[in-house]
């Protein structure tokens, strides 16, 4: 950010900071899928385990919900409902 000068989307709760200004993006609050890749055929004794890591809390959490006053480009809308 700082060599490039460009803007970045961050979590709210990112650190400020020097030189940096905070702007909430609100109304209607944009989402953003983040999936779990890895390469095609790469075999992991640890890959099953993080998977797991990651669905139980994705589950208990509502993660993967998106709230209704969300927005969402029509492109990842059609990604996320493949299976």
């Amino acid at each position: 950010m700082a060599g490039m000068r460009c803007p970045i989307l961050a979590v709210v709760d990112f650190p400020l900071l020097p030189g940096t200004v905070l702007r909430p993006l609100v109304d209607p609050v944009p989402l953003s899928p983040v999936p779990l890749v890895w390469r095609k055929g790469l075999i992991h004794p640890a890959l099953a385990d993080l998977r797991r890591a990651a669905a139980e809390p994705a589950c208990a959490e509502g993660w993967l919900e998106a709230p209704g006053e969300g927005w969402l480009p029509a492109v990842d809308r059609v990604v996320m409902a493949s299976p």
